[in-house]
């Protein structure tokens, strides 16, 4: 992990029984990086005696704290442990090492704001509410959530302008209507979403399947679904520069698997193309791009690449390896 920020637990909070706040300051007591909404950072997690685990976590806190950082963790008991460790392990006054503040999910403070949150895809959208609220935009939230006890940072939120907030918990009210609050938008309405799959491609769907649709829609995946095919395609080599070994990448195999089953280590967390831990300089060729983290003017730059599951146009890629 390049430029890391050695952290110890400040302070370990139970938000609600699925989730968990950590609120992290340097161990030399420092200010920490200046960071924006949308923000989030990795942990390295010595989960185990071999490679560390990388996971990443939004920042939810103030902004203006700038010797504290706060991220919260839901428990994934399916995930392949990272987030039961942080659970279960890790304790206040444990040291942590992360990185500095990366944003795959900038906030741009400009005209109507309509936050949509999934559960835990709550967390990027807190600093955005706070945001907004300072510059005296015309925003709005609706939180969804399973059960009402999922709701975590209500209460800040409301004390922001509970005026502006709905809430929605479907094991008591039911389906959410979401159709009808997008055709409530107007064309001057940016919309930022978080949260599970299924909603964020009900997103997607309806502002694809609407021709008149003028609002905009800004989205941050905490993960997808794996397709096996999103793997798949032509062979290709990949060289990388620093050491001049190529290496051919199979048709059913990602560079990432490639890379390891030749013994080279990179550092991954996802290996679904959503957290941005792979992202790797291209030096030459051109990458065919099927990760959900760059944005389409970072994808026509072919400056970076995300290798767990992108492949290439072109029959080489010259990586900064």
């Amino acid at each position: 992990m390049q430029q890391t920020l050695q952290t110890r637990v400040l302070k370990k909070t139970r938000l609600s029984e699925r989730v968990v706040g950590l609120t992290l300051g340097l161990q030399n007591g420092a200010e920490f990086p200046v960071w924006e909404p949308g923000a989030h950072i990795e942990l390295e997690l010595a989960v185990s005696k071999g490679e560390p685990l990388y996971r990443h976590y939004s920042l939810c806190g103030q902004q203006a704290n700038s010797r504290e950082w706060q991220i919260a963790v839901l428990r994934e008991d399916s995930g392949r442990g990272g987030s039961a460790y942080i659970h279960d392990v890790l304790q206040e006054g444990d040291a942590l090492a992360v990185s500095p503040p990366k944003n795959h999910f900038p906030f741009a403070a400009d005209k109507k704001c309509f936050f949509i949150a999934g559960g835990i895809g709550i967390t990027p959208i807190v600093p955005m509410v706070q945001a907004a609220a300072a510059a005296g935009l015309d925003w709005h939230l609706l939180y969804l959530a399973r059960n009402a006890a999922d709701f975590i940072f209500l209460q800040e939120l409301q004390q922001v302008d509970g005026a502006r907030i709905t809430t929605h918990a479907s094991n008591q009210d039911g389906l959410f209507d979401l159709e009808a609050a997008l055709k409530a938008l107007d064309e001057h309405t940016t919309v930022y979403s978080c949260g599970p799959q299924a909603l964020l491609n009900a997103l997607e769907s309806y502002q694809q399947e609407q021709a008149d649709i003028a609002w905009q829609l800004v989205l941050e995946r905490f993960s997808v679904q794996a397709d096996p095919g999103l793997l798949q395609g032509k062979s290709f080599t990949v060289t990388l520069q620093k050491s001049g070994k190529s290496v051919v990448v199979a048709s059913d195999e990602s560079i990432l698997a490639a890379l390891k089953r030749e013994g080279i280590r990179v550092k991954c967390s996802c290996q679904n193309g959503t957290c941005g831990t792979c992202e790797t300089v291209v030096i030459s060729g051109q990458p065919e791009h099927r990760d959900f983290v760059l944005s389409p003017q970072e994808r026509q730059l072919n400056e970076t690449m995300m290798i767990c599951v992108s492949r290439a146009v072109s029959a080489e890629l010259v990586l900064d390896l």
